[in-house]
């Protein structure tokens, strides 16, 4: 037994490319063209000043942002000493961490911790982002094995540490690269 597959209109294919792609969230995102050519592209990201208790944060914020700009273009990540357009710099605020639901015997089940930095972007012929604050809190799991309590928390911290990178990014994009929305 053979099928055949009946040719579908042009109309019917370009009506079901609309409608998939019109609910997916996703747009087209680009640069504002340079007026002088070269427009300054090249960032370095000094690792921030740890400004609380917690050990290796500043290590941890400092890797989630340069990630964030390796991973999305638009900039190119730089060490200092090569003459970066642009050099963020920060410190990582003190981290704090409070229980949030309880079981029925008093014990935490749920912990919450808050990241907080802040970050200033010097130097271009573009403008600089100045002094700018960035914080946001998750929950995460308590546990009576020590061990699975501080890694809950490690990973709590590093998905703040990226979450707050690309709002870093989205902020760099918009005041230093001029960022649009182009429309669909």
């Amino acid at each position: 037994m053979t099928h055949r597959l009946r040719a579908a209109s042009p109309f019917a294919i370009i009506l079901w490319i609309a409608v998939v792609t019109s609910g997916c969230g996703y747009r087209f995102v680009g640069y504002a063209p340079s007026h002088e050519g070269d427009e300054p592209r090249r960032i370095a990201v000094v690792t921030l000043e740890n400004d609380s208790y917690e050990p290796g944060i500043e290590l941890m914020v400092s890797q989630a942002l340069r990630q964030e700009i390796l991973g999305r273009g638009g900039l190119d990540l730089v060490s200092p000493g090569e003459a970066p357009d642009y050099t963020l710099r920060g410190r990582v605020l003190p981290v704090q961490t409070r229980s949030r639901s309880f079981t029925g015997d008093v014990l935490a089940r749920e912990y919450e911790v808050t990241l907080r930095f802040e970050v200033r972007v010097a130097g271009g012929a573009g403008g600089a982002l100045e002094d700018a604050q960035y914080e946001a809190r998750e929950l995460y799991l308590a546990s009576a094995d020590v061990a699975v309590l501080r890694k809950n928390r490690q990973e709590a911290l590093r998905y703040l540490s990226g979450l707050l990178a690309r709002r870093v990014h989205d902020a760099l994009d918009r005041e230093l690269l001029r960022v649009h929305e182009a429309s669909p």
